[in-house]
This record gives C-alpha cells, sequence and structure tokens, in this order.
C-alpha cells in the first residue's frame, strides 16, 4: 500500500455475478413451440415486401420453431407452410440466409432471455426479438425503416 496520502484504493467487483445469496436461474431455450397467434403479422410481411399470396399463405400457418443447441452452435428451425427456415450460428457471427427477396445477412445474439437476430437485405432491416418463458416464446419483428412492429406468440410443445 502507497504512503502517499493522495492514493486511493479502488475495489473492482466483476459486473456479471449476483449479490451473494441471489441465484439466477435462466430459462432454457432449447425445445419445440406451437404458434397460437400473430398480431400484425400482415402489416409486417407488407413492409418487408412479400407479395400478396404468399403472405395471405403464411398468415394463416401456424408453424412449429425448433431451438437447438450444441455446445456454442446454434439452430433456430421455423416449419411453414410454404417452406422450413433454418438459422444455424454462432452467437455474434454473421451467417447468409435466403428470404422472400433475396440474400440476407444476420447477426445473432443471446441477452438475459432473449435471442435477439438483426437481418439486412438489400431492401429492408429487421430486428427480431424471441424472449423466451419457462412455457412461452414470444416473437417481436420490428421493421426498421417503417416502424412497423408484430408480435408473434408460441406456446412449449
Amino acid at each position: 500500500m502507497s504512503s502517499d496520502p493522495r492514493a486511493t484504493t479502488t475495489v473492482l467487483t466483476p459486473r456479471l455475478l449476483p449479490p451473494p445469496g441471489v441465484v439466477i436461474v435462466m430459462v432454457q431455450f432449447e425445445g419445440k413451440y406451437q404458434h397460437e397467434r400473430s398480431d400484425n403479422f400482415d402489416e409486417f410481411l407488407k413492409a418487408i415486401g412479400v407479395p400478396m399470396i404468399p403472405r395471405k399463405m403464411v398468415t394463416s400457418s401456424n408453424p412449429v420453431v425448433e431451438v437447438v443447441r450444441e455446445g456454442d452452435r446454434w439452430t433456430i428451425r421455423m416449419n411453414t407452410l410454404i417452406r422450413t427456415i433454418e438459422y444455424n450460428f454462432t452467437p455474434g457471427e454473421v451467417i447468409s440466409s435466403e428470404t422472400m427477396g433475396g440474400l440476407a445477412q444476420n447477426v445473432f445474439t443471446i441477452e438475459n432471455d432473449c435471442i435477439r437476430q438483426t437481418q439486412r437485405s438489400d431492401t429492408y432491416t429487421t430486428e427480431v426479438i424471441r424472449e423466451f418463458f419457462d412455457d412461452s416464446l414470444v416473437m417481436t419483428l420490428t421493421h426498421v425503416e417503417s416502424g412497423i412492429v408484430c408480435h408473434r406468440y408460441f406456446r412449449r410443445i
């Protein structure tokens, strides 16, 4: 310790650790989820440029979402009437995917009980937040350019 009276001691504590006695329990992401309902989904699909007939098919389907984790690798798979959408990623990695409007770049991050996705194509940017609960999944999709937001609700099966 310094004998200089102006010297100070700073104690650094890790921010990620909870206070003593507090236990943090994260929700399990992995599993299958059945679609139950959506709010404003048709308007969201219009905003990203999905034509009317495929839009009507997608909005009338009740897809199953499956989330799988193997080490640091994640897979999110959604089976719809039109096609199966699958993302295989490591958080922070940029991956490409085929959308109805062409190729898009995606980045996924994991924060608390959410998987966040940013998708950029030549014509739009979307932000998708998948929030997990013990018995459900809520997806919040935002079309960045227009500000249109939709919610999709799924129950764990």
